[in-house]
């Protein structure tokens, strides 16, 4: 019998970009405490509906998880590239791709900042909070 194939043991390889990390628990104000990354980074609000979170920060390239529903009105985690000016003001953010997408981005350049990202989200994964679909975003760009 052979182990089963999971999405997060595709990272890096071209098919990983259409998973997406679907989430069962919308965050809120009241819940934020469960999304937390390292302990103590937690959600802060992008707009009156959605969450932002850095996942991943380096001199030349910043990627946030964006927690709304934005796969067919569900929630999920995807990713933004940011600019950022000064240390903490956000000057830009891309439009936001798979999760996937963005974890093979910093896994390029990062290895084990992708495998640390990938812990946090198979962490939110054994909470209930969430989990991996690589077959959400076939349609999706």
């Amino acid at each position: 019998m052979h182990p089963k194939i999971t999405p997060e043991m595709k990272l890096g390889m071209k098919e990983f970009e259409k998973t997406m990390f679907m989430l069962n628990v919308a965050p809120n104000k009241n819940n934020l405490d469960r999304f937390a990354l390292q302990g103590d980074l937690i959600p802060a609000p992008l707009d009156e509906l959605a969450w932002f979170l850095p996942a991943y920060l380096s001199n030349d390239f910043n990627l946030f998880f964006i927690f709304a529903p934005n796969i067919n009105n569900q929630w999920a985690i995807s990713c933004s590239q940011v600019q950022i000016k000064d240390g903490n003001q956000i000057m830009a953010m891309s439009e936001t791709v798979s999760t996937g997408i963005g974890l093979n981005a910093v896994n390029e350049l990062s290895p084990s900042s992708a495998i640390e990202l990938i812990a946090y989200l198979k962490t939110l994964e054994v909470n209930g909070l969430g989990y991996f679909d690589e077959h959400i975003g076939k349609n999706q760009k």
